[in-house]
């Protein structure tokens, strides 16, 4: 359930990335439109009817794609449902719930900013159905990044009572607006369900993102770290911001660290500010993307100053770049990450045995780990794969583009596993080796040191993957506390 009082006002305040991902898994959403946004979307509404009577307008009075040219019959409605019906594959996995709140959240917003030319009806519809807790279902397959046609064609058949069923706090469904002449185009003409994914694929990261300086700093500890790699003149010298961020979170992290082992550490501490700090700025970027996306009037014909506009802005090639930037950039930290399991499994580096292994002579410890490591992080670099080098010839030669900002959306997604898939080998690792070498690690660690005892039992050889497992689902309080640490 949500707070009392708590309201999200569409319309009057921005939709915020981190609002998405707090809502998304809430049986609730307390959202309401404002009554101005209401009325921009009528009287975008009345824009439109005015339009469409002295002009052709796409997708209203003429069919889509290579049918542009062809003037739709005159049962507008009629010409509307045909849209949606041929629009809906229905084809592909059903969407999770959270994609699919966060979808018509994010839907809502962009239609209060005016300009696609709906009914307000449906708008009011989108709102009630997250404030009561109703939602469509929706499946996946036929997103190409030139607007999510075939999702939310599916959510238009929902709106329009004809649909593969709503599920939500009873049976049945909610009212049903209808689709009214011209309402069938706007409502798809946008990517509001690849920016849901998107969004939680962001907000999971950027925890992640968290977590990982405080597994990082655990491994410092554990191998003896030289901590003049995170000195303030370094940054100032070289003022990149991610790198001053990760940097100065580090020198917190990293505060009463014993002499270092070694004049120069090797790369997987050494580098991580540059390394981290790309990947800090990467999802800075994309946040800050998302907080326009989420927001914008993107619909195609564009409705505005008494006009329609025939545009190609709800393309998602700044989406899908976004996108690619950051899942490029979780490749070199994840490469980091599996080096430090490996550093720290080594005796040269740790000053432990092999593969943290005690008990019986020739016991593996950890040594599996490092194969974890790696098969986790070739499946990240498999996810890096840039979605931008696709190509797409559509609808008779008229579409020959396309940025594949859905497929890049859900390799995101992926990603998140694999990066705390890595993130919970390191810290098994290094919470082992500061048991072994009994390291009073310093006060702002102790949260983490506090988690770890529920998964670092027993050293003997076992099975680890339980361990790694409650590892991984402690990682956002990990990052809780160490968002604490660097507030203070």
């Amino acid at each position: 359930m949500t707070a009392p009082g708590i309201r999200i006002r569409i319309g009057h305040d921005p939709l915020e990335p981190e609002t998405v991902v707090r809502f998304a898994r809430a049986a609730v959403v307390p959202v309401e439109l404002a009554p101005a946004a209401r009325e921009r979307i009528a009287e975008t509404h009345r824009t439109a009817d005015a339009v469409a009577e002295r002009r052709s307008v796409y997708g209203r009075t003429t069919g889509v794609g290579a049918n542009r040219i062809i003037e739709a019959a005159e049962d507008r409605v009629g010409h509307a449902m045909r849209l949606l019906r041929s629009h809906a594959t229905g084809l592909g996995d059903e969407l999770p719930e959270e994609v699919v709140r966060a979808t018509l959240l994010i839907r809502l917003a962009q239609l209060a900013a005016g300009g696609g030319g709906l009914r307000p009806e449906l708008a009011d519809a989108l709102a009630r159905a997250l404030r009561e807790g109703w939602l469509p279902r929706l499946h996946d397959t036929g997103g190409i990044g030139t607007g999510d046609v075939t999702v939310l064609a599916q959510l238009g058949l929902a709106l329009a009572g004809e649909d593969g069923g709503w599920h939500g706090p009873e049976a049945g469904r909610p009212p049903s607006p209808g689709i009214g002449p011209g309402d069938a185009l706007p409502l798809v003409s946008s990517n509001a369900a690849t920016l849901a994914v998107a969004t939680l694929a962001w907000g999971a990261l950027r925890e992640l993102f968290d977590a990982s300086l405080g597994v990082a700093a655990l491994s410092f500890h554990a191998v003896s770290g030289n901590a003049e790699a995170f000195a303030e003149p370094v940054g100032r010298a070289h003022p990149i911001p991610g790198l001053v961020a990760v940097s100065a979170g580090l020198r917190r992290l990293c505060v009463g660290a014993v002499a270092p082992a070694r004049l120069q550490d090797s790369f997987a501490l050494r580098c991580l500010p540059p390394v981290a700090g790309a990947l800090h700025d990467a999802l800075a970027a994309l946040r800050e993307l998302l907080a326009l996306e989420l927001n914008a009037a993107a619909e195609n014909p564009l409705f505005a100053d008494g006009a329609a506009f025939h545009h190609g802005g709800f393309h998602a090639a700044p989406l899908a770049l976004a996108l690619d930037t950051v899942r490029l950039a979780l490749v070199p930290v994840g490469a980091l990450a599996a080096a430090r399991v490996t550093a720290l499994l080594e005796p040269a580096v740790s000053g432990l045995p092999p593969f943290l292994a005690v008990g019986e002579p020739g016991s593996s410890g950890l040594l599996i780990a490092e194969y974890a490591a790696a098969d986790a992080l070739a499946r990240l670099r498999a996810d890096a794969a840039p979605t931008v080098l696709g190509a797409a010839v559509i609808s008779r030669g008229t579409e020959e583009h396309a940025s594949f900002a859905w497929q890049g959306a859900w390799q995101a997604e992926r990603a998140v596993g694999r990066l705390r898939r890595l993130l919970g080998l390191e810290w098994i690792a290094a919470e082992r080796a500061l048991r072994m070498k009994h390291v009073l690690t310093p006060p702002v660690l102790d949260a983490a040191r506090r988690l770890a005892a529920g998964f670092e039992g027993p050293r003997e050889d076992r099975v680890i993957g339980p361990d790694v497992h409650r590892a991984e689902a402690s990682l956002p309080e990990l990052a809780a506390a160490v968002r604490g640490v660097l507030a203070t």
